[in-house]
């Protein structure tokens, strides 16, 4: 049964206003789109209890600059009327675990009519294996508006040549008053420009204090 909750909300001191919120309490994944490119990589998005799973087969992939992404439009319930006021911006959530650490993924936003698939989009180190990690991003003059379509994108990239597995317990977009919003999660930090898809291997946030080196990849 299809249990994706769609909300409306008037929360002035939480800075929450509208938002879209999959749980993955359900036996589907209507809505989502899923893929992969720039390599050879198989990819599966299953259903799972009480959560989704992105699978990752990159055995067959030989230069490890591939990615896999997930996908969905989430416009229903967002009051994207609001995003006219500069207070108001939209914030992209996920709550996930991964099956190798250290790595690295993304969140991004977009509309039908974006052209620079860069904006809007950070990076996140994820530390351990152990943990459900929760991050978020928070755009800055997100350009939509209303009869715009919104999607929202969780991405991993450059992992390694292995079998691979990302757990999302819940994937959340919201209308939010940024000055009472609070912070984002997980120091997310931006992808470095311009964006070269021949280095094999990203580069470590600057904020973290884990030197920069090269990422293991399993045998």
């Amino acid at each position: 049964m299809r249990r994706l909750l769609f909300f409306v909300l008037l929360l002035q001191p939480m800075g929450l206003h509208a938002q879209f919120i999959d749980t993955f309490d359900h036996s589907d994944l209507d809505g989502w789109i899923y893929f992969t490119g720039d390599g050879n990589a198989h990819m599966e998005f299953r259903p799972g209890p009480g959560y989704a799973t992105i699978y990752v087969d990159a055995r067959q992939d030989r230069r490890n600059i591939w990615w896999a992404l997930i996908k969905r439009d989430v416009t229903s319930g967002l009051d994207l009327a609001l995003l006219q006021h500069p207070d108001y911006e939209l914030r992209i959530e996920a709550r996930i675990r991964v099956s190798h650490a250290p790595r690295r993924v993304n969140l991004h936003l977009n509309t039908q009519r974006t052209t620079d698939f860069h904006t809007h989009l950070m990076e996140f180190d994820i530390p351990d294996t152990t943990n459900w990690h929760t991050i978020s991003m928070t755009t800055r003059g997100f350009d939509a508006v209303p009869g715009d379509t919104v999607y929202g994108q969780l991405a991993l990239m450059d992992w390694g040549l292995g079998v691979y597995r990302v757990d999302i317990d819940y994937f959340k977009v919201s209308v939010v008053h940024v000055p009472t919003a609070g912070p984002d999660q997980a120091k997310p930090c931006p992808i470095i420009r311009p964006f070269r898809r021949f280095q094999l291997l990203p580069t470590m946030c600057r904020s973290r204090t884990t030197p920069p080196s090269i990422w293991p990849i399993p045998n």
